[in-house]
């Protein structure tokens, strides 16, 4: 019970559980048209973004290892791509964005560059979901306004943290 309330109060106070406080949908909420066939009992190993320039796509690289499964020492990787149409790439802010269904232009993600490498990274405002159902794994980019007051501390709070009194919800 009380690792439950934790977990609730988690949720709560994290920006990305913005996204999923209430049942409409997320402003942005692209999608993958690709699906992917992995290890029934393998895990996620790793999760990346890239920039197809050829192709002008944004693409999710998924990883997925059966190593957690095996007890020999030759693990196998499965990695899939799965392409996010709609994200357009403003090469000279660096900053990839999707247009709302009203029209509102929002970032989604921006290149960060260190050193010799070039990544993408993910906003605040966003998220990419990777779901995996028995062996079946989809890819799911969603996204709010960064200007959603979600996204912005309470104006009581001028610290910026989030705080939760724990009487007033065990009361």
């Amino acid at each position: 019970m009380l690792r439950a309330l934790f977990l609730l109060l988690f949720l709560l106070a994290s920006p990305a559980a913005a996204l999923a406080q209430d049942d409409t949908p997320p402003p942005i909420s692209i999608t993958s048209p690709d699906t992917g066939s992995t290890y029934a009992f393998g895990s996620l190993k790793s999760r990346s973004l890239y920039w197809s320039a050829r192709d002008h796509m944004l693409i999710a690289r998924v990883t997925y290892t059966d190593s957690d499964a095996l007890e020999n020492n030759s693990p196998q990787d499965d990695t899939m791509e799965f392409r996010l149409p709609g994200i357009t790439f403003d090469n000279t802010k660096g900053v990839f964005s999707a247009t709302s269904a009203k029209g509102e232009v929002i970032p989604v993600a921006h290149m960060k560059k260190t050193l010799f490498l070039k990544t993408i990274e993910i906003l605040p405002n966003a998220r990419v979901r990777v779901i995996r159902e028995r062996s079946t794994v989809t890819v799911i980019l969603e996204a709010i306004s960064p200007n959603d007051p979600a996204m912005h501390p309470s104006p009581t709070n001028p610290d910026g943290e989030h705080k939760v009194d724990i009487r007033q919800i065990l009361n």
